[in-house]
């Protein structure tokens, strides 16, 4: 008589045994694969903010202060310091501050506050909420823009020629044929503490001049996730005879007998996708870059 084959109860035993380490290794390389995924993802999107953050203020920054036809440095008819009243005729709307738009320096910044520059307090909200990221520095940036325009009432432009340049809202030209229009770009840069649609989300935020009926101030967001700018002045002491920067000073620092050659830009950036095993933790990456003016001695 025959007994028929099979497996015993060991046999099984150490099969299913088997079957559960190869599974747990398996399962063990696939949340390792994960976790890679996710941690290369989060860096993805950090540099891609922080790219388009970069991308959008070294242009504006280079720009700074340009005139059109008019020398670099030239002060343009019609510009006032801000926070004095502005001429006739060149009010702009928004609350932002009287002459903010009208400033002959090119270049302003405010260290860690909701101001213009040092002292000189906004008059609008960040936005959406009014909170701007407790620390974080704010830019704002004034010139011409690199194309010319044609003559148009309600929008702040300059219009230029070889010696002098002129503030105007009113379309209404004065310096003849040879003459040059370009719009009035000012910008507000900032770091607010809330994202459009979702609260306690940092974002990259600006204050635009807008044409119109009347020359506005209107907030957008540029690039959520952004959580922290800094900015220092590269100024080129008027004592030696080269156009190098001697030395860097924040916006609240001294710039007298200094000639403003470049900005120093430190931007963060903050990841959404939290870090694997570590509960409310998010990536952050920082980046500086330097950026020379194309128009040294706008003003600062």
């Amino acid at each position: 008589m025959r007994r028929s084959s099979g497996l015993t109860l060991v046999e099984v035993q150490v099969a299913l045994l088997l079957v559960l380490v190869v599974s747990a290794a398996a399962l063990a390389f696939v949340a390792r694969g994960r976790a890679a995924h996710r941690s290369g993802e989060s860096l993805a999107r950090l540099e891609e903010a922080l790219d388009a953050a970069f991308a959008l203020l070294v242009d504006e920054i280079r720009l700074a202060g340009y005139l059109g036809l008019t020398p670099a440095g030239s002060i343009a008819e019609g510009a006032t310091p801000a926070g004095t009243p502005e001429s006739a005729g060149l009010a702009v709307s928004g609350g932002c501050g009287q002459s903010l738009a009208l400033d002959p320096a090119a270049v302003t910044a405010a260290d860690g506050a909701w101001n213009a520059a040092a002292g000189l307090p906004l008059g609008c909200r960040p936005s959406p909420h009014g909170r701007q990221l407790a620390g974080t520095d704010v830019l704002v940036l004034r010139h011409g823009a690199a194309s010319a325009s044609m003559p148009a009432a309600g929008r702040l432009q300059l219009e230029t020629n070889l010696r002098a340049a002129r503030l105007v809202a009113d379309g209404v030209a004065r310096f003849g044929a040879t003459a040059r229009w370009h719009d009035l770009e000012v910008s507000v840069y900032y770091v607010s503490a809330d994202a459009t649609g979702r609260n306690g989300w940092p974002s990259l935020r600006r204050k635009r001049l807008v044409g119109g009926t009347r020359p506005a101030f209107q907030d957008e967001e540029l690039v959520a996730g952004i959580s922290d700018l800094q900015i220092e002045f590269g100024l080129d002491d008027q004592v030696d005879a080269n156009d190098a920067v001697d030395r860097w000073v924040s916006p609240a620092g001294a710039v007298a007998g200094g000639t403003l050659r470049a900005l120093r830009l430190t931007l963060e950036a903050r990841s959404d996708i939290p870090e694997a095993g570590q509960p409310g933790r998010s990536r952050r990456k920082r980046v500086t870059r330097v950026i020379g003016l194309r128009n040294a001695g706008a003003g600062g």
